[in-house]
C-alpha cells in the first residue's frame, strides 16, 4: 500500500489544537504524563503537576486557565488506586520542596489543589487570550488571599471553529500559605510559601451558579471535601466487576488488574453528567464512534449504567435535532460534520443499543429510543449504491492518511458490514417485539438481504477482503458540494468546510477552489489488514468460521514477516486500538500468537498506564487518554486472560455485571 502523506498533516493537526492555545498562553506543554480529573461537570487535564486545561460545566467549553511549575523542577506523580485523587512530589535539586494532593471534588464542578510547601514553589497563572479577569478579593472573608472571575466570552471556540453560545464563569482562589501577583500581559505568579495552602478552581453554567458553586466548596474544609470524593470513588470502584478474584490463574494478573483500574478511572473521569465521553484533551465533544468502543469497555468492566448513559446522551441529542453526526457537543450546541455522517457511525450506534441490550435485558429502554435506531436504519439505506455503503468521512483510516481521501465514495467493506450487523440485531428485535406491520417487515429484510448477498462478490477477491470497492460511484452523479475535508489543502485552506466538487470528482474549499484543477485520481483498490478484524470485533455472522480462519491466518503471515500490526504492515505507524482487535480475534480462534500480541499490547501502555490514539515504532504518539483505545484493548485483555484459563468472558463477567 502506497504512503499517502496526510497522516503526518493529521498528527500535526492533532498537536496543533493543544500546542496553540498553549502557545497563546505562552507556554508549550508537555503530552508524554496527560491524565484528566473530572466529574462530569467540571474537567482538569494535567501533565504531572501543570494543568494545561480547565473546564466545564459543560464538557464542550474551552478551557479557562492553565497552572504551570515555574523552576526547575522534578515531578513524581502517583494516582490513588480506584481513585481520580493524584499526588505530586515536587522536588529541586533533589530536595522536595512541595507535596500537591489534586482532586475534582464530588457533586460540584470544583477543583481543589493542596500544597505542603517546604521551601517556596512557584507557578505561572496563564490567562486564555480574549478572555476577562477580574479581582474578587474583596467580595471574600478574611482567609482568602486572593480570588479571580474568570469569565469567557460567548463566542469562544471549543473545538475548532465551534463556539460557545453563552458566556461561561470560573472562579480562582488561594488561601493560607499560598498567593497571586499580577505580572506582565496575561501572566500571574503563583507564589506557595513554606506551610500549607489550597488552590479552588470553581465552575457553574452562569455567573449564579459559579457564585453559588464556589460558596458551596468554600463552605466545608478540603479535608471534608477529600474524604467525600474518595467515597465517591470508592463507591463506583467497587461497582466494577471484581475480576481480583477472576484471575488467580493468570501470570500477569498484577499488571492488568491496574491497566483495568487505570481504564476505568479515565473512562469516568471523561463521561460528562450528559452522559458523553470526551475523545481525549484536545477533542472536547462527543464522537459517536468512538463511544461505540468505549461502550463495549465499559460493559466488559461491569458499568451498564455508564454505557446506558451514552446512549441516553444521543437520545436527547437526536430528540431536540432529529439527527447525530460525527461528533456533538456536550451540553454546548454543536456538530463536527464530516462526509457521509449518515454511514457508519449509524451502524456502530445500532450496535451499540443492542449490545447494551444484551447485558442489561432493559426492554423498556429500548423502545424509548426505538425513533433512533429506527432513524440509524433509514438513514443508511440512502446511501446504499450497487448494495454498498461508502466510508465516513472521519472513519480512522482516512482520518490517519492510511487510507486515501479519494475513495470516501466507495464501497467500504467495513460500513457496509455495520449496516448488516446492526441491521439483523434490529429486523429480529422489531419482529420479536412485534414493532412493524408484517409487509414492512418483509420489505425491510429484504433490502438487508441483497445487500448481505452481494457483500462477497462486492468485497473479496483473491487476495481476501477489500477495504474499498471503486465500482459502487461508476455510472453515478456524487454530490456537487458536500461539508468535510478539503483534498487540496493549499496555504491558506480552510481545511474542514464546505467543499465544491470540480471537473475532476475532487473536492475543495471555498480558498483552494479558485487556484487548482486538481488531478482526478487513480481508482484503486487497497486492502487494509485490520480491516478484517471488524467482524470479530462485531461478531458478525456473515462469515464462516473457516474464512474467519482465514483473515487471521493472513495477519499472522503478515506480521510474522513484518514484526508490525496489521493496519500499516508497509509503515511505522498503527492505530491504538488495532492491537486491541487483533488480541480479541486471536483469543477467539485461541491462536497461539495471542501471548506474543498481549505482551505488545501490554507494552504499548503510556506513563499514564493507558493506550493513545497512534504509535510509530510501538511507543506513543498523537492524543495520549483516550479513551476509545483504551476501551477497546482493555475488553481484549479481560477476554484474553479469562480465556486464559478456560474461562468464557461472556459467560462469567457479563453475568456478574448485571
Amino acid at each position: 500500500m502506497k504512503y499517502h502523506g496526510l497522516i503526518k498533516t493529521v498528527f500535526c493537526f492533532c498537536a496543533l489544537w493543544v500546542l496553540t492555545e498553549a502557545a497563546a498562553q505562552n507556554h508549550i506543554v508537555s503530552l508524554d504524563h496527560i491524565a484528566c480529573l473530572g466529574n462530569g461537570y467540571l474537567a482538569v487535564y494535567q501533565d504531572r503537576a501543570d494543568i494545561i486545561q480547565v473546564f466545564g460545566p459543560p464538557y464542550s467549553a474551552p478551557s479557562a486557565m492553565q497552572v504551570m511549575l515555574n523552576g526547575d523542577y522534578e515531578v513524581t506523580s502517583k494516582r490513588e488506586p480506584g481513585r481520580a485523587i493524584w499526588h505530586h512530589e515536587v522536588t529541586r535539586d533533589g530536595k522536595q520542596v512541595a507535596r500537591f494532593t489534586d482532586f475534582v471534588v464530588q457533586g460540584v464542578p470544583g477543583f481543589i489543589r493542596k500544597v505542603h510547601a517546604s521551601d517556596t514553589t512557584r507557578m505561572i497563572l496563564h490567562q486564555p487570550a480574549g478572555d476577562t479577569w477580574t479581582d474578587n478579593t474583596g467580595n471574600y472573608q478574611e482567609g482568602v488571599n486572593h480570588a479571580i472571575v474568570c469569565e469567557t466570552p460567548s463566542g469562544a471556540f471549543y473545538y475548532a471553529t465551534y463556539p460557545i453560545t453563552r458566556k461561561l464563569y470560573h472562579q480562582l482562589i488561594v488561601t493560607g500559605s499560598m498567593g497571586i501577583e499580577k505580572e506582565a500581559g496575561l501572566t500571574y505568579r503563583v507564589t506557595c510559601n513554606p506551610g500549607e495552602g489550597y488552590m479552588y478552581i470553581t465552575g457553574g453554567d452562569n455567573y449564579t451558579d459559579n457564585v453559588l458553586n464556589t460558596r458551596d466548596i468554600l463552605s466545608e474544609s478540603p479535608a471534608v471535601w477529600l474524604e467525600k470524593t474518595r467515597q465517591h470513588w470508592d463507591d463506583f470502584t467497587n461497582r466494577r466487576i471484581d475480576f481480583n478474584s477472576m484471575l488467580d490463574h493468570f501470570p500477569d494478573k498484577e499488571r492488568l488488574l491496574e491497566t483495568i483500574d487505570n481504564v476505568a478511572v479515565l473512562l469516568k473521569t471523561q463521561q460528562s453528567v450528559e452522559g458523553s465521553v470526551l475523545a481525549g484533551h484536545n477533542y472536547h465533544m462527543g464522537y459517536v464512534r468512538d463511544q461505540y468502543g468505549v461502550s463495549r469497555g465499559l460493559l466488559a468492566l461491569g458499568y451498564l449504567e455508564e454505557a446506558k448513559s451514552i446512549l441516553n446522551y444521543y437520545w436527547t441529542v437526536w430528540q431536540k435535532h432529529g439527527y447525530l453526526k460525527n461528533a456533538q457537543g456536550i451540553g454546548m450546541y454543536g456538530f463536527h460534520v464530516h462526509e457521509n455522517d449518515d454511514v457508519e457511525i449509524t451502524g456502530y450506534l445500532m450496535i451499540q443499543a443492542f449490545d447494551y441490550l444484551k447485558a442489561s435485558g432493559d426492554q423498556a429502554f429500548m423502545r424509548m429510543i426505538l425513533p433512533m435506531l429506527e432513524w440509524c436504519w433509514e438513514s443508511q439505506k440512502k446511501h446504499l449504491m450497487k448494495e454498498m455503503l461508502p466510508f465516513n468521512g472521519d472513519e480512522t483510516y482516512i482520518a490517519g492518511g492510511i487510507l486515501p481521501r479519494t475513495t470516501i465514495n466507495d464501497g467500504s467493506s467495513e460500513a457496509t458490514l455495520l449496516f448488516i450487523t446492526g441491521g439483523e440485531l434490529f429486523l429480529e428485535w422489531m419482529a420479536k417485539q412485534g414493532l412493524w406491520e408484517q409487509p414492512l417487515l418483509a420489505m425491510e429484510k429484504e433490502i438487508l438481504e441483497r445487500v448481505k448477498d452481494a457483500y462477497p462478490a462486492n468485497f473479496i477477491d483473491e487476495k481476501g477482503l477489500m477495504t474499498n470497492n471503486p465500482k459502487r460511484t461508476l455510472g453515478e452523479a456524487l454530490p456537487a458540494f458536500r461539508h468535510g475535508v478539503c483534498e487540496a489543502r493549499l496555504e491558506g485552506c480552510q481545511v474542514v468546510d464546505w467543499t465544491q466538487k470540480n471537473e475532476n470528482d475532487r473536492y475543495l474549499c471555498p480558498r483552494c477552489y479558485p487556484k487548482t484543477k486538481l488531478e482526478r485520481a487513480e481508482k484503486e483498490i487497497f486492502h487494509i489488514q485490520s480491516v478484517t478484524l471488524t467482524p470479530f470485533y462485531i461478531h458478525s455472522s456473515l462469515f464462516s468460521d473457516r474464512e474467519k480462519e482465514h483473515f487471521i491466518n493472513e495477519l499472522v503471515k503478515t506480521y510474522q514477516n513484518t514484526k508490525k500490526m496489521p493496519s500499516r504492515p508497509d509503515g511505522d505507524v498503527t492505530v491504538g486500538y488495532d492491537y486491541g482487535l487483533f488480541l480479541y480475534a486471536l483469543t477467539e480462534l485461541m491462536h497461539p500468537l495471542k501471548d506474543t500480541v498481549y505482551e505488545m499490547m501490554m507494552g504499548a501502555l503510556d506513563k499514564r498506564g493507558v493506550w493513545v490514539e497512534y504509535y510509530r515504532e510501538n511507543q506513543p504518539m498523537g492524543t495520549r487518554y483516550r479513551a476509545w483505545e483504551s476501551a477497546i484493548n482493555i475488553e481484549a485483555a479481560i477476554r484474553y486472560a479469562l480465556r486464559y484459563g478456560g474461562e468464557s468472558l461472556t459467560r462469567k463477567a457479563v453475568t456478574q455485571s448485571l
